[in-house]
């Protein structure tokens, strides 16, 4: 790139005395003009002559001295450049004799990453297929665009080779799906989904990992990771959880994975069915930086560089649950109330008070009416109590009911106090 660069500046330099040459020949004419209005000279005659051949000596030496000027400083600057391009140079050298960096990029060590987009085949009516549609929208389209985008991103780094579980819209078993991260030997599976709620008043972004032992671990630790891209990029956090069934962890595909030593999370980006999150995942564009997000976020957590290739892998560091298996969260928020405090005629201020000792809370809603219809949940983002204004006027107080929720969408109407 520096060569680059240093070959349109001297093409540069060699245009500059031509816009010099007919600037001076602009200015020579000028002067033999204004010399003829004079009456020093006239077409023809000798004094005309001699004033432009006088005027093509001048315009003969300015080129010459700037030539010599322009030589002297592309001297001045090309050691500059060379410099820069040596002290780049001598660091590279002493990283790669640090050994930090494989010499022989081919035979490093590899992340072998699957790839899940999920859903996908040819029914019309198979939710397993289709997954959410909303907006004449199918989540099995949105997923691939994703997965397509994280391939690409993620191929940018060193140590990784990724696969995908379908490249088109095919329909997979879950079986399916993990059998093949274990043909190739997998690392890890990443299955990509996008989410929708029974009221379609939730939003953000949740990871969901095994419930046990050291694949807790992993996938809590990597889901941590690509949580936080998708919450830099604008998403609410419901945080890394899990989910137990009659058969252990409850999605098929970690279970699937789990009974192949394969750790495996899903990655559920945000709710296709609310305007808050819809923004982040309704066009080409927004689906493929969902993808390098991910990316982001893995490249992070095993360590990766872009464009590098690493000698060694850093292994990640692992914090093994206390309790094994992680049990989910299964009771709704506790202690929850509310005071009211009148602004004017039409409008009050509320302050909702809750605790969740085992996990976090997540919203809160109200509604006017007795519960007939709901104010759009809001994000509780304070540590403590929330307060917020609502257009209610006295004789509505009685219908007030006000709620707050968990990450795990557990909720307890507050009382007034």
């Amino acid at each position: 790139m520096k060569k680059r660069r240093r070959r349109r500046r001297r093409a540069g330099f060699r245009k500059l005395p031509v816009f010099l040459l007919m600037a001076v020949l602009a200015a020579a004419a000028a002067l033999g003009i204004h010399q003829i209005m004079r009456g020093e000279c006239g077409p023809g005659s000798d004094a005309g002559s001699a004033v432009l051949m006088g005027a093509g000596g001048r315009i003969e030496e300015a080129v010459r001295d700037t030539e010599e000027r322009q030589e002297t400083q592309q001297k001045l600057q090309e050691p500059a450049e060379e410099m820069t391009g040596a002290e780049q140079t001598a660091q590279d050298l002493e990283a790669d004799s640090s050994g930090k960096y494989a010499s022989d990029p081919e035979n490093a060590p590899k992340l072998r990453i699957v790839l899940d987009p999920g859903h996908g085949g040819p029914g019309i009516t198979d939710e397993q297929e289709l997954g959410a549609i909303y907006r004449n929208t199918y989540e099995k389209y949105l997923t691939l665009e994703i997965a397509r985008a994280l391939g690409e991103e993620l191929s940018q780094y060193g140590n990784v080779e990724i696969f995908y579980t379908r490249e088109s819209d095919t329909a997979l078993t879950l079986k399916e799906r993990a059998a093949y991260a274990a043909s190739v030997d997998a690392d890890v599976l990443i299955s990509l989904h996008l989410n929708a709620s029974r009221e379609h008043n939730l939003f953000g972004s949740e990871v969901f990992v095994s419930a046990y032992g050291e694949k807790y671990a992993y996938g809590s630790g990597l889901g941590s990771r690509i949580l936080s891209e998708l919450v830099d990029y604008g998403f609410a956090s419901k945080g890394v959880k899990t989910r137990l069934g009659s058969h252990g962890d409850y999605y098929g595909i970690i279970r699937e994975c789990g009974s192949l030593g394969i750790p495996a999370i899903i990655v559920e980006h945000g709710y296709m069915d609310e305007d808050r999150d819809w923004g982040r995942m309704d066009s080409e564009e927004e689906l493929q930086e969902l993808g390098r997000r991910d990316a982001a976020g893995i490249a992070a957590y095993f360590g990766l560089e872009k464009g590098r290739t690493l000698a060694e892998l850093m292994e990640p560091e692992l914090e093994l649950p206390e309790i094994s298996p992680v049990q989910p969260d299964i009771t709704p928020p506790e202690e929850v109330w509310y005071t009211l405090s009148r602004v004017s005629e039409n409008s009050a201020e509320i302050t909702l008070y809750a605790e969740e000792p085992e996990s976090s809370l997540m919203y809160y809603d109200y509604s006017l009416d007795g519960g007939e219809t709901w104010q759009s949940a809001q994000e509780w983002t304070e540590e403590g109590p929330v307060t917020f204004a609502a257009e209610i006027s006295a004789s509505q107080e009685s219908d007030l009911i006000v709620r707050a929720y968990n990450t795990y969408e557990l909720r307890t109407e507050a009382e007034r106090r």
